[in-house]
């Protein structure tokens, strides 16, 4: 275990506020563990709230792995937790085995999305599960509020009034800068310290890319940790908590993708601005601001027996399906959805490799075919997982497994192939179900990108 004294960067350059961490108010603790899961307790009883639960197990066809896993005690005292928010529907965020792990206990939170197929999902598996009204507080126990920013990308930010601190829970998402001002502008009339929670590294095609030269990135870590330094200084952020990054990649065909991590050490080797970064799974007092975390070598990792097993009972079942022609004609369908945009842009077409089988999608004609001209890149995709992204169309996961390849077969700017997975996301969520679900769908993200004032606690 580490720990560090307290501390509060920004607080010298905002006048201090009477009042703003009452006695009652030491108790208070924010803690995170697994992935992107915080939460907000009082010394000595279960946490009031806990957000985006991925606790056990595995997510994505068994590729990530918690690099730190809660205890068996800790999953029973989270169990326990009052409320329970999940900011978007990703596994690893909207994990079900964790929340049927944790069980019916805790009221399950959601954001007004514009689909909300999650919220659906969990009631009819007998959870009780609210959808916070968006842009207004919502106060889950004395002192203690939460504000839910749905935003356009079918993602949300969270916001914590906690007794002494302003928490900014932005897990995965990239808001726009009304959205940011917005948040600023509140947290300057709140007057209280402020924590900032955030990825910090790459969950998507950035890194999947290579051509006859090698891998082509998109990205470095040093993109990543400068993106989370511009942020906290765009919010005056006094903490800045490690997060939604602490998976790791396990199968056979997933490991070329831990060398593309952001790690902590980048973190620390490109850290600038006032903000004071904490180690990963850190508890935080919001009183005095003091903190501990556990040291590396303490992390409780999924024993190795137990991933071996799991992942070799998975990549045999890879292996063993064949593709069916039903298969095929499922990803054609979706395909032929945006066959004129990618006629535009692919005039070639493209080809995905499915196992020893290679099929050839020519939008000129909408026609995905065995043996068809392979066209400007290639996407390498098990065929389980191809399948099953088919049936509970969901494509888009697949651009953020760290199990795609995509070879390209000519010089072709690598982000228009990230483009195509972009519109299997808006697919994906029904918002181009038909006029009616577009037209709601940016409606509310207009609605949301166009924050200007945030109402105060």
């Amino acid at each position: 275990m580490v720990a560090g004294p307290a501390r509060i960067p920004g607080a010298a350059d905002r006048p201090p506020v009477a009042g703003t961490a009452p006695l009652w108010a030491a108790e208070w603790r924010a803690r995170t563990l697994g992935h992107a899961s915080l939460a907000i307790y009082r010394e000595g009883e279960p946490p009031l709230l806990l957000t985006d639960p991925w606790l056990v197990g595995s997510v994505y066809w068994r590729s990530w792995w918690l690099q730190h896993y809660p205890s068996p005690a800790e999953i029973e005292w989270l169990s326990a937790s009052a409320f329970v928010y999940v900011t978007h529907e990703h596994p690893d965020h909207f994990h079900m085995p964790s929340i049927r792990r944790l069980g019916r206990g805790p009221s399950y939170l959601f954001p007004a999305l514009s689909e909300r197929g999650f919220l659906d999902h969990i009631r009819e598996r007998g959870f009780g599960a609210e959808c916070l009204a968006p842009r207004r507080w919502r106060r889950l126990a004395k002192g203690v509020a939460v504000m839910s920013l749905p935003l356009w990308n079918d993602d949300s930010l969270l916001l914590i009034d906690a007794p002494g601190a302003l928490i900014l829970n932005f897990n995965d998402a990239k808001p726009p800068p009304p959205v940011l001002r917005a948040v600023r502008r509140l947290a300057d009339r709140v007057k209280k310290p402020r924590v900032l929670l955030c990825s910090y590294s790459p969950a998507s095609l950035v890194n999947s890319f290579n051509d006859e030269r090698g891998t082509v990135s998109l990205r470095t870590p040093r993109h990543y940790v400068d993106w989370v330094c511009r942020l906290a200084d765009r919010l005056a952020a006094d903490f800045y908590m490690p997060f939604a990054s602490q998976a790791v990649f396990d199968r056979a065909d997933s490991r070329w993708a831990n060398e593309h991590r952001t790690l902590y050490r980048d973190l620390c080797r490109h850290w600038r601005g006032r903000t004071q970064l904490l180690p990963p799974y850190a508890t935080l007092d919001l009183d005095g601001f003091g903190w501990s975390a556990p040291a590396p070598e303490n992390y409780r990792l999924m024993p190795s027996k137990r991933v071996a097993t799991l992942t070799e009972r998975r990549l045999v079942a890879e292996e063993g399906v064949e593709i069916s022609a039903a298969d095929i004609r499922g990803l054609e369908r979706k395909l032929n959805k945006f066959r004129l945009l990618l006629r535009f842009v692919f005039r070639r077409g493209f080809a995905f490799r499915l196992g020893g089988r290679v099929y050839g999608y020519d939008p000129a004609a909408g026609q995905l075919a065995e043996g068809a001209a392979l066209g400007d890149f290639v996407v390498d995709v098990p065929k389980l997982t191809l399948r099953e992204a088919v049936a509970n169309n969901h494509l888009s996961d697949l651009g953020i497994t760290m199990l795609v390849r995509i070879r390209l077969l000519r010089r072709l700017d690598p982000r228009k192939v990230y483009a195509l997975f972009v519109l299997f996301q808006f697919d994906d969520y029904g918002h181009l179900r038909n006029t009616r679900s577009f037209l709601r769908w940016v409606g509310r993200g207009a609605r949301s990108s166009l924050t200007l004032r945030l109402p105060l606690p």
